[in-house]
């Protein structure tokens, strides 16, 4: 029993995963408008033209935007009558709302002209859901197996982990809008940009910017492993994340340069935000669980 449970909810997180990144490669090749203005028929009818990329791409977003959608909430409802905690009953909240903001925002996207800072807001409303539904099967997986702390984590942890998850939040926003006006891909300098502010404009601090808010997240999160130590025989489990965390923040950092070096490759995206997403949900656990 136990099993189904944590799986039904571990395959609708990576379901969400999943949307994120189709959602990259909708954009990245300008497939956003494949099915036209018309939601949810593609260009008027209801299966794209095989024969055009670009519609196929999109459908296929819409789809597995669905299939997460029900997924997420069969899990919502189960966790929500089975469970019946206060944490999970938020946590349930959560994922419904973004699913619901993250759709709304899509349908928006085709059918009236949305400005980038509105369309950033698109990745950052995904991983809403995607976090929620990441710590909905952590509480399950605790809960069936009958895990217990030996303590609680001080307020203090709980303080500094959610204000860099908020500063984390702040960051992916912030990337998104860079993302949506290509701003990054006047550069080629890496760490530090090489262009002049006289060549590119308003991009060079759009770019600067971006690259501090990596720069920051780097320290935030090297001194969260050193407060997590701390306390490791009471919550190791928050202990090895947030020595996950900084690995993955290393490794987001090594994968913008990879954006820079390959002028913006699809695959370059697509490893960034796939980083990003599993930083933010694994984030995300610190911060829900030490509260």
């Amino acid at each position: 029993m136990f099993m189904r449970y944590f799986w039904l909810s571990f395959i609708a997180a990576a379901s969400l995963f999943l949307v994120n990144i189709i959602g990259f490669i909708d954009t990245m090749t300008n497939s956003a408008m494949g099915c036209g203005t018309g939601y949810p028929l593609c260009n008027g009818s209801i299966f794209p033209n095989p024969s055009d990329y670009h519609s196929v791409i999109e459908y296929t977003h819409r789809i597995v935007v669905g299939l997460a959608s029900i997924l997420l909430f069969i899990v919502s409802a189960v966790a929500w009558f089975r469970y019946k905690t206060r944490r999970i009953k938020i946590l349930v909240l959560f994922a419904v709302l973004g699913i619901l903001g993250e759709s709304t925002l899509g349908a928006l996207t085709v059918m009236i002209s949305l400005s980038p800072l509105l369309l950033a807001a698109h990745l950052g409303i995904a991983l809403i859901s995607f976090s929620a539904l990441v710590n909905i099967s952590y509480v399950i997986y605790h809960e069936e197996m009958q895990i217990k702390h030996i303590g609680k984590m001080p307020s203090s942890f709980t303080a500094f982990s959610w204000f860099i998850f908020l500063f984390l939040y702040a960051a992916t926003y912030f990337g998104g809008y860079v993302a949506k006006t290509k701003s990054g891909g006047y550069f080629q300098g890496f760490p530090i940009p090489t262009e002049q502010l006289s060549a590119v404009g308003n991009a060079f601090w759009v770019d600067v910017i971006h690259r501090l808010f990596a720069l920051v997240l780097i320290i935030l999160l090297f001194v969260l492993i050193r407060l997590a130590k701390k306390y490791r025989e009471v919550r190791p489990d928050l202990y090895r994340l947030s020595i996950i965390c900084f690995l993955l923040i290393i490794l987001q950092g090594l994968s913008g340069g990879l954006l820079i070096y390959t002028h913006l490759s699809l695959g370059a995206v697509l490893l960034h935000v796939s980083l990003l997403s599993l930083l933010v949900g694994t984030l995300s656990i610190i911060s829900f669980q030490s509260s």
